[in-house]
């Protein structure tokens, strides 16, 4: 069963990493980026964030993240869509953990894999005596040799 599982796992979580990004990764621009300091009237003062351009304006990405320690001058990659409804102020970091794995989308993974293991295991574990009964006095039908 582990055999099964894990893969299964392991695609389907690959499969929603891959098209539920924002910005989209198919139809996003990744650019160059630098750290700068910018006023932030959330937090009342200085924040570092990502400076970069669409070649027209000037915009600023939070690089705020799961394990994001950058430094002021520092160069790194937004991802934005250029194109369609978002606009190119909707920028996210182009990086592992902020862009492409999130701690909550992780935690909440991991738990249903454990959940839906436990599930399978539970329904499996204790068969009925009849079907018990029914896997022994199984016999597999004759078949012909060519069809």
């Amino acid at each position: 069963m582990y055999k099964s599982i894990i893969p299964l796992y392991l695609i389907c979580f690959g499969c929603y990493i891959l098209f539920t990004r924002q910005p989209d990764y198919f139809d996003g621009e990744i650019v160059p980026a630098k750290i700068v300091k910018v006023y932030d009237p959330f937090y009342k003062g200085d924040a570092l964030q990502a400076e970069y351009t669409d070649g027209l304006k000037t915009y600023y990405a939070s690089v705020d993240g799961l394990f994001s320690k950058h430094q002021e001058g520092e160069r790194l990659y937004v991802i934005y869509e250029k194109n369609g409804i978002a606009h190119p102020k909707n920028a996210q970091a182009y990086t592992f953990f902020g862009y492409w794995i999130s701690l909550g989308e992780l935690f909440w993974s991991i738990v249903l894999l454990v959940l839906s293991f436990q599930l399978a295991k539970a329904i499996t574990m204790n068969p009925t005596p009849e079907a018990l009964l029914e896997q022994l006095d199984y016999k597999e039908p004759s078949k012909p040799k060519y069809d």
